[in-house]
């Protein structure tokens, strides 16, 4: 039932509601993009620890940020653009944003409530997942962890929503291409 009323409710109006004063509100929101956020970041860090960190920084931000956030059109897409964007001044103040997305340490991909994929599957998937240029994999991980349509996508990344479309197709493409490889 909870879980239901909460998704009645959009984003923007439990983000004017806390602005009111109702801190359930909060709450609200927070459970409906944890996850999806921490995926997101998790795909970037490809460790917990830091992934945690950027994710609990961006809600800090976001809490602190709240009489700004009135102007905000979309709150998703705007919770995805600031952890992209603090996750990539991470980078860069480490140096390392060119390696950033192209580590070699695996992406996990399968969330808990996802049953169907084995071990296996997910492995072959996170292989490659990999090998995708970053701005086709950035896309499909918004897809997987924002669970975001391509308009939102496209806002997160300050891209037109064709070019999201086509990295999609594309990428999709690709992973179909070298999964049916190797499962021949």
């Amino acid at each position: 039932m909870v879980e239901l009323e909460t998704r009645q409710i959009t984003d923007d109006a439990l983000v004017a509601r806390f602005r009111r004063g109702d801190g359930e509100a909060f709450g609200r929101l927070y459970q409906r993009h944890r996850h999806g956020l921490y995926g997101y970041a998790l795909s970037f860090y490809g460790q917990e620890a830091p992934a945690s960190d950027a994710v609990q920084e961006l809600w800090l931000a976001f809490l602190a940020d709240m009489e700004s956030l009135a102007g905000v059109a979309n709150v998703r897409a705007y919770l995805y653009r600031s952890l992209r964007n603090r996750v990539l001044d991470d980078f860069r103040r480490r140096k390392r944003e060119q390696n950033a997305l192209a580590q070699n340490q695996p992406v996990t991909l399968v969330k808990p409530r996802d049953t169907v994929a084995s071990r296996e599957d997910a492995e072959k998937l996170n292989q490659a997942l990999a090998r995708l240029p970053e701005e086709q994999r950035e896309v499909v991980l918004l897809r997987i962890y924002g669970e975001m349509k391509f308009a939102d996508i496209a806002d997160v990344l300050q891209v037109s929503t064709k070019t999201v479309e086509s990295r999609h197709r594309l990428a999709l493409e690709k992973l179909r291409e070298w999964l049916q490889a190797t499962n021949a």
